[in-house]
């Protein structure tokens, strides 16, 4: 089974990612009172364990195999 890619679904996704990314940036800020610095620090490490996962899921998934 071959897996298309959907342009118009991806930048949906990519949309609503980033409109989420402001909502929850703006609670962090004005509601918890987190400082602009701390949210960076936490969302830096977040995208590097993000990007850790799946290197490892496409480094460990065999070409050809099930899914």
């Amino acid at each position: 089974m071959e897996i298309e890619f959907d342009p118009l679904t991806a930048l949906t996704a990519t949309g609503v990612a980033g409109y989420v990314a402001i909502i929850a940036d703006c609670v962090a800020c004005d509601d918890l009172g987190f400082s602009n610095g701390q949210i960076r620090s936490t969302a830096l490490v977040a995208a590097a364990l993000i990007g850790i996962l799946v290197a490892a899921n496409l480094l460990v998934r065999r070409p050809g195999g099930a899914e």
